[in-house]
C-alpha cells in the first residue's frame, strides 16, 4: 500500500486540466508521521507569459488509505501569498493537520506567479510596497496582458479548475484573509463546486492600502494604550502611551536613520528607519508576542531609541523576504477590487498598474458559510465582520478571544469547531465563541505567518 501512495500518478479530468501526482521532497516525509501527503503539479492548458501554467499543489489526506470526497481546499490571503509549498511549510502544514484532525482531506496551493508555482513573473526586487514610479515601469515591462492574467478572474479560473481536476466532487473552500473576496467570487460564478465556505479573519470590503495602513496602526494604537492603562507600572512611567509612539515616528520622520538586521543563514539586511517604518515595527508587535512585552520595548525605544526598534525589526525583515515574489499578483489582485469599487484615483499606486476591472456578480451564497474572527484582529476587525454576518442572517459567526488575524492556524478551539462543522456540512456551531488559551493550550505558530502581516 505504502509503494502504490509513494508512485507516481496522474488524474485527469477532461475539461479542468491533469495533476500529476509524485512523492513529495524526502526532507518534509523524513521522520514518523501518520500523515499521508502528495505532492504534484496541477496544468489545465492555459499560459502566463508565453509559458504553460504549472500550479504546484499538496494533498494531506485525512485517511491513510484513500483521498475522502469534498476535500478542504485552502486559498491563502495577501493578496499574493502562497499556500506553502516549501519544504519548512509543508512540514508545518502536517503538523498542522495531525492537531486539527479534521475529517477531509486538506489541499493546498501556491496560486499562479507566487511560490513555487510557474512561471512566476516579476520585475527583479520590486515590492508591494514599491514606489509609483516603480510600479510603473514594472506593469509596462511585464505588459497590460501578463498582468491581466495574474488577476481575479484568472485566479478564480484556476481554482474552479483545480477543484473539478481533483474529482472528489464540491470542497469545503477555507479561504484566509483576502483570499474570502476569492472564495466569494468562486461560489457566485460556479456554486457548484462550493459544499460550504470558512471565511478566516476575511477581507470582505477591499479598501485603498493607504486607508487600510492608516486603520490598522489605529487600532494597533489604541490596543497599546489599553494595554499599558491594564498596568499600573505602566502608567506611572508613561502617562500617554499614544504620545510616545508619536513621537518615535514624527523623529525618525524627521531624522532617518539606517539599521542592519541579521539572521543566520541568511545575511544581513539593512533597513532605512524612516517614520513609515517604525509605524509598521509598532503593527507588528501585534503578530506573537504579549501586549506587555510590546510596550515595554516601546518605553525603551523612547530613551534607546535606535537599538530597541531594531529588535523589533524581524518580522519586517522576513515580510520584505517574501514579498518581492508576489508582488505584480499583489497590485494585480488589489487593484482590480479596489478599481471596481471607487475606481482608480489620480497619484496612487493603483493609478500606475491600470489592470481592468471586474465585472460585477450578483446573488446571494446558498452554501453554508461560516466567519471566524479574532477579537484583536487589527487587519480586518472583529467589528466589520460582525456587522457582515448580521447582514446574512444564513451565516454563522465564531468569536475567538485574544486571537489577532489568521485564527484556524493558531487556536486549538476554533480547529475543534470547524472539525464539527466540516463534519456534519455546514451544520449550525454549538459554539459561538472560543474563550482565552487555556494554561497549555496555546495559540500556535505557523510557518506561513509572516504573510499575515499588516499590508
Amino acid at each position: 500500500m505504502a509503494l502504490l501512495l509513494m508512485a507516481t500518478t496522474t488524474v485527469a479530468a477532461a475539461s479542468s486540466g491533469t495533476v500529476h501526482w509524485r512523492p513529495c521532497p524526502p526532507a518534509v516525509t523524513d521522520g514518523y508521521s501518520a500523515a499521508v501527503m502528495r505532492c504534484g503539479a496541477f496544468e489545465q492548458g492555459e499560459s502566463l507569459d508565453g509559458k504553460p501554467v504549472r500550479i504546484r499543489i499538496t494533498r494531506l489526506q485525512a485517511r491513510p488509505d484513500r483521498p475522502t470526497p469534498h476535500p478542504i481546499v485552502y486559498v491563502p490571503g495577501g493578496p499574493g501569498d502562497p499556500g506553502g509549498q516549501r519544504p519548512q511549510a509543508l512540514q508545518a502544514w502536517r503538523r498542522f493537520q495531525q492537531r486539527a484532525g479534521w475529517p477531509r482531506d486538506l489541499v493546498i496551493f501556491d496560486p499562479r506567479g507566487t511560490g513555487l508555482s510557474t512561471p512566476r513573473p516579476s520585475c527583479g526586487q520590486v515590492k508591494p510596497e514599491a514606489g509609483k514610479d516603480e510600479l510603473a515601469a514594472c506593469f509596462h515591462a511585464l505588459g497590460a496582458d501578463t498582468v491581466g492574467d495574474l488577476g481575479v478572474d484568472a485566479q478564480v479560473a484556476d481554482l474552479h479548475r483545480l477543484i473539478a481536476a481533483l474529482g472528489q466532487g464540491s470542497a469545503t473552500v477555507w479561504a484566509e484573509s483576502y483570499g474570502a473576496l476569492i472564495a466569494r467570487r468562486l461560489a457566485l460564478r460556479h456554486p457548484d463546486d462550493v459544499q460550504a465556505m470558512i471565511l478566516d479573519s476575511p477581507v470582505l470590503h477591499p479598501k485603498p492600502l493607504a486607508r487600510r495602513r492608516a486603520a490598522a496602526f489605529r487600532r494597533r494604537r489604541q490596543q497599546l494604550i489599553a494595554g499599558c492603562r491594564a498596568h499600573l507600572q505602566c502608567r506611572l512611567t508613561a502617562p500617554s502611551l499614544g504620545a510616545v509612539i508619536d513621537g518615535l515616528i514624527a523623529a525618525r520622520r524627521r531624522d532617518p536613520t539606517v539599521i542592519s538586521w541579521a539572521r543566520p543563514p541568511y545575511r544581513a539586511r539593512t533597513i532605512e528607519l524612516n517614520g513609515a517604518v517604525v509605524r509598521t515595527l509598532v503593527m507588528l508587535t501585534g503578530y506573537g508576542g504579549r501586549d506587555d512585552a510590546a510596550v515595554r520595548r516601546i518605553l525603551r525605544a523612547a530613551m534607546t531609541e535606535r537599538a530597541v526598534l531594531a529588535s523589533l525589526a524581524g518580522p519586517l525583515v522576513a515580510l520584505a523576504r517574501r514579498k518581492h515574489r508576489t508582488a505584480p499578483v499583489y497590485w494585480s489582485t488589489r487593484c482590480q477590487f479596489t478599481r471596481t469599487r471607487s475606481g482608480a484615483k489620480p497619484d496612487t499606486p493603483c493609478a500606475r498598474w491600470p489592470v481592468a476591472p471586474l465585472a460585477a456578480t450578483a446573488g446571494n451564497i446558498a452554501v453554508p458559510v461560516l466567519v471566524i474572527s479574532g477579537e484583536r484582529d487589527i487587519l480586518t476587525p472583529h467589528d466589520v465582520a460582525i456587522r457582515a454576518v448580521l447582514a446574512h442572517p444564513q451565516w454563522q459567526f465564531l468569536s475567538v478571544a485574544e486571537t489577532g488575524h489568521g485564527v484556524l492556524k493558531r487556536d486549538p478551539c476554533a480547529r475543534r469547531a470547524i472539525s464539527r462543522f466540516v463534519a456534519s456540512g455546514g451544520a449550525w456551531l454549538d459554539t459561538l465563541r472560543c474563550p482565552p488559551a487555556l494554561a497549555g493550550d496555546k495559540p500556535e505558530r505557523h510557518a506561513n505567518d509572516a504573510a499575515r502581516a499588516p499590508r
